[in-house]
C-alpha cells in the first residue's frame, strides 16, 4: 500500500508538471492540443491522485501519521522530477 501510495504521488505530480503552462508550449502540436484541451481534467485528476494516496495513508495509519507520511513521499519525489526535468548544463564561455 505505501508503495502504491508513493507511485500515486508521482503520478500526480508528473500531470502537475505536464499541465504546466511552459510545458505546454514545449509539447509537439498533437500532444499541445491535448494538453491545451484538457488542462482542467488533467490537473483535477492529479489532485484526486493526491487525495487517493492520502486517503490509503492515513487508513493504514491513521490522520495525522498518514498526513506527514504523504509530506514525506511527497517531497523526494516533487526534488526527483525536477532533477530529471530540468536540463542541467553548465554554460562554457
Amino acid at each position: 500500500m505505501i508503495f502504491f501510495s508513493l507511485l500515486l504521488t508521482f503520478i500526480g505530480m508528473f500531470l502537475l508538471y505536464r499541465s504546466s503552462a511552459k510545458q505546454i508550449t514545449k509539447a509537439k502540436a498533437t500532444q499541445q492540443q491535448f494538453l491545451k484541451r484538457f488542462k482542467t481534467q488533467i490537473s483535477i485528476s492529479a489532485f484526486v491522485c493526491f487525495l487517493v494516496a492520502l486517503s490509503l495513508l492515513c487508513l493504514k495509519y491513521g490522520n495525522s501519521v498518514g498526513f506527514i507520511s504523504w509530506w514525506i513521499f511527497a517531497t523526494p519525489v516533487t526534488f526527483m522530477l525536477v532533477l530529471l526535468v530540468n536540463e542541467l548544463k553548465s554554460n562554457k564561455k
